[in-house]
């Protein structure tokens, strides 16, 4: 089945990615669980024990769990042009990146 092939190929892909990895960093949006591959990426991230580091915009309604996982998060002001930036450079500085 097609579906599956592209599956197996972008978990091999990702896993491979994530392995050279330090740590696993993703922009957290409540609309990652309409999608396949951020969901695969953090799962792959558990399965590698990598570190995850959570971006958010303030306010996400992070799961618990998620959170719980964790390493680090910071949060960000999409409104604020320098926010992305400033919350990067917080968890850098802070050595979790």
């Amino acid at each position: 089945m097609e579906v599956d092939k592209a599956l197996r190929d972008a978990t091999k892909r990702n896993f491979e990615a994530l392995s050279g990895r330090k740590t696993f960093c993703c922009i957290f949006s409540n609309k990652m669980v309409e999608e396949v591959l951020p969901l695969l990426q953090i799962g792959l991230a558990v399965y590698l024990d990598k570190p995850i580091v959570i971006i958010a915009p303030r306010g996400s309604l992070i799961p618990h769990n998620l959170r719980a996982m964790a390493t680090a998060i910071a949060e960000f002001d999409p409104n604020e042009e320098n926010s992305l930036y400033a919350a990067v450079k917080r968890l850098v500085d802070a050595g979790k990146m």
